[in-house]
């Protein structure tokens, strides 16, 4: 299967930040440069970018069985100049075929 990019997101209780943050970055090396947390400014979150074969790979390659349940992973593609204006035109033909 073709790797994809997902975003995965890792909730956390405040009253757990420290082990959620501990037991990610004890995960293995790269964790600690690959994850971002939200937590110092009140958003008791991680992210971190991955490449996977689908959600559930990227959840389970990168975020501790603790905390997987909550997490999510958001698959994510980059859109070209050219996608974008052929998206619009097809949106234009649909609203005017409504009209």
């Amino acid at each position: 299967m073709a790797r994809a990019r997902f975003l995965v997101v890792v909730p956390h209780d405040p009253e757990g930040c420290l082990e959620a943050i501990d037991a990610t970055l004890n995960q293995g090396p790269g964790f600690q440069e690959a994850y971002e947390w939200g937590c110092f400014v009140g958003n008791h979150t991680g992210y971190v970018f991955v490449r996977a074969g689908g959600a559930e790979e990227a959840i389970n390659d990168y975020v501790p069985p603790f905390l997987r349940s909550g997490a999510t992973a958001l698959r994510l593609r980059q859109v070209s100049a050219r996608e974008l204006h052929e998206m619009l035109d097809r949106e234009e033909e649909r609203r005017e075929a409504r009209s």
